[in-house]
């Protein structure tokens, strides 16, 4: 009889960790990078010793969050991110190439540090089921997912992403985080697919006003059918120079910026 090493539960699948824990390291494997990537625009460095900015479209500014806190909270996940998949290696050596190379491209600064997070968590992903067979595969999830609540929590109180309207439920402000596809609300709890979102944002937030890039950025959370980023700022581009949606500008030399209600306007026609 074999036992979840992470749960305890009985398992009937031969592994050492049950469906359930394998459901929980593959959903953590897509979520780790997510928040990775998005918190680490705010390392020293880019932001200072400054106090981050919370939301970039909605933030009430209660409370804020040092750069350095988030900078130990990603260098420790990093870390953390290596040491296992250095202990893979060890268990696994066909793997040690794998890792050297991306040792490699990152010492030689050609990777970023979270498209190094993304691969090691998508290469974890794919060899779960033989690490499922190790006697450090709970301690592993267990590990790995502190991490992932860690980022997570920082996430909700720093960047919390777009504004995605007023919860149904509870009436507090939601937020969609850029990369995933549903919204949690901070207030009580509900989660939500992203999309169903959409129709309380055109109520709410069809006049505000910003650029290309940022447009694009919130309707590819919150749109099924748009999923490049950077495919929709060229369209938005090409809407406001053919005169379909207006340009607003404070002054002759800015950037230009358009009203979201207008581009969602072209998406729906």
């Amino acid at each position: 009889m074999i036992h979840c090493l992470h749960c305890g539960a009985e398992t009937s699948n031969g592994l050492a960790l049950c469906e359930m824990c394998q459901y929980k390291a593959r959903s953590m494997f897509e979520y780790l990078p997510v928040y990775f990537r998005n918190l680490a625009r705010w390392r020293p460095g880019r932001a200072g010793s400054r106090p981050v900015p919370g939301s970039r479209v909605l933030y009430d500014g209660e409370e804020r969050v040092s750069s350095d806190r988030i900078s130990d909270a990603l260098d420790e996940t990093a870390n953390a991110l290596t040491t296992w998949a250095r202990t893979l290696v060890d268990d696994r050596q066909h793997l040690a190439r794998m890792l050297n190379r991306l040792v490699a491209a990152r010492e030689a600064e050609t990777v970023t540090e979270a498209e190094a997070v993304a691969w090691l968590c998508a290469g974890f992903e794919r060899y779960l089921t033989s690490i499922a067979t190790l006697d450090w595969c709970g301690e592993f999830v267990r590990d790995l997912g502190q991490h992932e609540e860690r980022l997570r929590a920082l996430t909700e109180e720093v960047a919390p992403g777009w504004y995605a309207g007023l919860c149904r439920r509870c009436q507090a402000r939601t937020y969609v985080v850029p990369g995933l596809t549903w919204v949690t609300c901070s207030g009580c709890g509900a989660t939500t697919y992203a999309r169903d979102h959409l129709d309380i944002v055109l109520d709410e937030a069809r006049g505000w006003v910003a650029t290309p890039v940022r447009l694009a950025e919130v309707l590819v959370s919150l749109v099924d059918d748009e999923v490049s980023v950077e495919d929709l700022r060229k369209r938005i581009a090409i809407w406001a120079a053919r005169g379909h949606i207006d340009t607003v500008r404070k002054h002759d030399y800015a950037v230009k910026r358009h009203r979201l209600g207008e581009v969602l306007n072209r998406l729906a026609g």
